[in-house]
């Protein structure tokens, strides 16, 4: 059985990032083998196609020095020749000969030398540039082999490895939704109004949780603004006594505000454990770690002192260790017992050490909630990272860089799961409370659940189902029909707006004392729905042959696309759903 982790940024520091850059060495060491890379015969090819490279920007540098001195010399001679023809009667006979001569000496440049070089440094241009095309599609082909082993789920392998207690799922199954609903009480309405980008479900310690992207629709508003411009005469008496007409102009300005879909997307993290059932409490981002002697601090700390005397909040009560309760303030929490249970002075160290460090991790950055036995962290380091684990961003031509971005990339996406995942790790209950399936084992049917289906429907795109009228982005829900066996169709729902143009004339007093109408362009938009299908099939079996490499099984997946119907052969090949 693993270790706990109940110090995680300090298990990070001495344990587990040195860890996991010997693992990502390893594995990258691993598939280059298993590809058969030559990794002298690449670096040779790469060798050449950068000294070309540098080779062809001296070039391109060149070339624009006398693009220049061309440019140059035909203003030269265009000057000349222009001044030479108009000033001909009124120039001595010598001066004009003169300019002749020194235009002629220009074109003669320019022709004998200046052109001729130019053309030979683009041909030399051209002819390098072909080359180092034909280079690179040497040394493309060189790594296509371990470009094509890479595949979905190569990060969550290396996070098992390194974190015992981390165990990922190949894809979100239904078995591992409906744990979350009936043994947990994860509530299901979530998902009505959402759309799931990517999810990636697993274990800690035996307890489920899912890192999840939605997109979501709320209902904003947008100003639009009209113009028009008035005019009107009045009359002032001048100096001399008589009445002048004086002509007057000004724009006026009217707006309209309007209803106008925003979309939203979100990462976060759901867990599911049965420590403290019944513990409801939510913290926000404080921004006290480490500023306790600030005023801010303080009077927080006043605030919560206030709030623990009234005898009418037997809800919260302040614990011995008041820093904690100031920068994890969870003063709405509805039992003491309870969130007592939970952070032990074991837990609040390691959280105030976490919330604290913004140089090994982010700080306090997330915000942690808990109703009942579902915990929700809101990460903000992940809302900018695309977790989709997408294996095409490890190809790369060059081995050397393949190697440094397959490690940097992964060590990257490593420290931002593992610090996602740092609040829960910092309590030791969570990790000591196990349910019995994580004890006595059970097996978990492999069927997708509807979270995949929505995250293929947006891997491919909404386009691909969006109704022809739609201008806005869309939310993108599924339903499964039958199919026999493994094979299913998936029927997506591309829920999202269309916009007709609409007048209004808003009444705008002007500066002649008039009531004006002033024309306000603003769209009106109206829910619109798009369908498409995914014609899906799985390979659920248990086993896969190990003697098949990741290349010959990827050969099993064919996409096609007819119209807006979406078809699918989708294979499990020991890690992702693809």
């Amino acid at each position: 059985m693993a270790a706990d982790i109940y110090d995680p940024l300090t298990e990070y520091v001495n344990v587990f990032r040195g860890r996991f850059r010997e693992v990502a060495k390893n594995t990258f060491a691993k598939l280059a083998e298993e590809a058969k890379v030559n990794v002298e015969a690449n670096r040779a090819t790469c060798r050449q196609l950068y000294s070309l490279e540098d080779s062809i920007s001296e070039l391109k540098s060149s070339i624009r020095k006398w693009n220049a001195l061309s440019i140059l010399l035909w203003v030269v001679f265009g000057v000349g020749g222009a001044l030479a023809i108009m000033e001909y009667s009124n120039l001595p006979t010598q001066a004009f000969v003169a300019i002749l001569v020194g235009v002629g000496a220009v074109l003669l440049l320019q022709l004998q030398w200046v052109m001729p070089r130019l053309n030979t440094l683009k041909e030399e241009r051209d002819d390098q540039e072909g080359t180092a095309a034909r280079l690179k599609a040497e040394a493309w082909k060189q790594m296509e082999p371990l470009n094509r082993l890479y595949d979905w789920d190569v990060l969550t392998r290396m996070m098992t490895q390194t974190v015992p207690t981390l165990e990922f799922d190949p894809y979100f199954t239904t078995q591992r939704l409906a744990d979350l609903q009936h043994v947990y009480g994860w509530d299901g309405t979530f998902n009505d109004e959402r759309s799931v980008i990517y999810s990636h479900s697993g274990l800690i310690n035996g307890n489920p949780f899912v890192i999840c992207r939605t997109r979501k629709m709320e209902m904003g508003t947008q100003t639009y603004t009209g113009t028009k411009t008035i005019y009107w005469t009045t009359y002032e008496r001048g100096s001399d006594g008589k009445r002048h007409a004086v002509q007057h102009s000004q724009v006026l300005t009217a707006t309209v505000t309007a209803p106008c879909p925003g979309y939203y997307e979100m990462t976060r993290i759901i867990y599911g454990n049965t420590a403290a059932p019944n513990l409801i409490f939510y913290r926000r981002q404080s921004g006290l770690a480490g500023h306790e002697g600030s005023m801010k601090f303080k009077m927080k700390l006043r605030e919560l002192r206030k709030k623990a005397r009234d005898l009418s909040n037997a809800d919260f009560a302040m614990m011995t260790n008041e820093e904690f309760e100031v920068i994890f303030d969870t003063s709405n929490r509805n039992s003491n017992q309870e969130f007592a249970l939970l952070f032990t002075p074991l837990a609040q160290e390691s959280m105030l050490k976490l919330l604290r460090d913004e140089s090994t991790g982010y700080g306090d950055d997330f915000d942690f909630s808990k109703y009942k036995m579902i915990n929700t962290i809101l990460p903000t380091h992940l809302q900018e990272l695309d977790l989709d684990m997408n294996p095409a961003q490890y190809k790369h031509f060059d081995y050397d860089v393949a190697c440094k971005d397959f490690q940097e990339i992964n060590s990257r996406y490593f420290r931002a799961i593992y610090f996602a995942l740092a609040p829960l790790l910092c309590i030791p209950l969570y990790q000591q409370i196990r349910p019995l399936e994580a004890i006595y084992g059970r097996d978990m049917p492999q069927h997708s659940s509807f979270w995949e289906h929505e995250a293929l429907a947006n891997f491919w795109g909404q386009n691909h189902f969006k109704a022809p009228n739609c201008v806005t982005d869309c939310i993108l829900k599924t339903k499964q029909i039958g199919g026999e066996g493994d094979d299913s169709t998936i029927i997506v729902y591309a829920h999202g707006y269309s916009a007709r143009k609409r007048l209004t004339y808003v009444s705008v007093v002007g500066g002649d004392g008039r009531s004006h109408e002033v024309p306000v362009y603003w769209n009106e938009y109206k829910p619109v729905t798009g369908m498409g299908k995914i014609e899906m099939r799985e390979d659920n079996t248990d086993t896969v042959d190990s003697s098949t490499s990741q290349l010959q099984r990827l050969s099993h997946i064919h996409q096609v696309l007819e119209d807006n119907n979406l078809k699918l052969y989708r294979r499990h090949i020991g890690s992702k759903i693809i």
